[in-house]
């Protein structure tokens, strides 16, 4: 996995390009015999799988044994296309087949194959101001989202209504504090096809919903 020291300098490279002596020195030792690290292009530096940073200093390349039991080896959907030095620091969102964006995974091209990056939906959609990411879809493009992001159950979520615009619900498994013309239109988090949408107070009963124009 990246850490957030990696994915910057990575992210300014692929937009306007990372140079000089600092991105040198801020990899130094990235890909060292025993550090289960690997360069990824000129710029950046990943985990091998299975493994994960021993700690967020910025100038440690060491890696360490995931032992969260959440890495199962490279289970995550890999890509079909092809990784050569010509696309090296490319990034590819591989969608789950079950249409979840939590389920998505980031890749990298690292010259030579391509390696998973966790978290980068998260860094990408936080360098843009918003507070998390729901996954990422083909492009790639970052779902981002508003609220605390915290995980919930989207069946039977109490949504209610902040205003007529602003929902508190439970989108793609995350707690969500957003316009509904956002989540309608802009993330088509409700189906295809909508433009906008407003906030309906829920009956007796029921959670209130966005409903969708």
């Amino acid at each position: 996995m990246l850490g957030a020291r990696q994915l910057a300098c990575s992210l300014v490279a692929l937009l306007i390009g990372c140079g000089g002596a600092g991105v040198e020195s801020s990899r130094e030792g990235c890909g060292d015999p025993g550090s289960h690290s690997e360069l990824l292009g000129e710029h950046s530096c990943a985990c091998e799988a299975g493994y994960v940073w021993c700690d967020e200093a910025g100038d440690s390349f060491e890696c360490c044994l995931d032992q969260s039991g959440t890495t199962d080896g490279g289970s995550a959907p890999e890509p079909d296309a092809a990784c050569d030095e010509a696309l090296a620091e490319s990034l590819l969102c591989v969608p789950d087949p079950s249409g979840d964006p939590g389920a998505s995974v980031m890749w990298a091209c690292n010259g030579t194959r391509w390696v998973e990056i966790d978290g980068y939906s998260s860094f990408a959609c936080m360098a843009d101001s918003f507070e998390f990411a729901y996954g990422c879809t083909t492009g790639p493009a970052f779902l981002c989202g508003y609220g605390p992001g915290s995980p919930c159950e989207t069946e039977g979520y109490a949504g209610i209504c902040v205003d007529e615009e602003i929902i508190d619900t439970c989108v793609w498994g995350r707690r969500t504090v957003d316009r509904c013309a956002r989540l309608c239109g802009e993330l088509q988090a409700f189906g295809a096809g909508f433009t906008g949408g407003a906030c309906e107070e829920p009956v007796e009963g029921e959670p209130a919903v966005c409903v969708c124009s």
